[in-house]
């Protein structure tokens, strides 16, 4: 090792490196044990297999909207025309609960929302969900949540 006193510690890093090596060509001249082989064959194993799985149960799917799950909630939407969904909803015996969404620009979110009891004249359909928010379908699920948002909005134009 060097003294103290070498201010750019060249000798401390050659030391280390000297160090690393001598570590190094100890553990090659050991071999490989037959148990580190088994640790490396089924790491692999278990890396070739995870997409397999992954695939088979589901994870990367993506989630089913509700108009996938519920064709006739599908038929019976008119984006451009949230009105003539609601009545074509309550038809088929579907509660629809309207989420008004505006932009707001400048604010802390870029957009806000809240609930109104019958869509406003000049709205269109963001989205259709449960009434949670989600795309989870329940037997007998009788509650639907439709985002309306006015035409011509940004957040309208993200959803095209």
């Amino acid at each position: 090792m060097t003294s103290h006193h070498d201010s750019t510690h060249i000798a401390a890093l050659d030391e280390l490196g000297r160090r690393m090596q001598a570590a190094t060509e100890r553990s090659r001249s050991r071999g490989w044990r037959p148990r580190r082989w088994t640790a490396l064959t089924l790491g692999v194993v278990a890396l070739a297999a995870t997409p397999a799985i992954a695939s088979v149960s589901g994870i990367f799917d993506d989630p089913v909207t509700i108009e996938e799950a519920l064709p006739q909630v599908a038929a019976a939407i008119d984006r451009d025309d949230p009105a003539a969904t609601g009545v074509a909803l309550a038809r088929l015996g579907y509660r629809v609960h309207w989420i008004l969404v505006t932009d707001n620009p400048g604010g802390d979110s870029p957009t806000r929302s809240r609930s109104v009891a019958a869509p406003p004249a000049g709205t269109e359909i963001l989205s259709v969900a449960n009434e949670r928010g989600g795309y989870e379908v329940t037997p007998g699920m009788r509650d639907l949540g439709i985002e309306i948002s006015p035409a011509g909005s940004a957040i309208l134009a993200t959803h095209r």
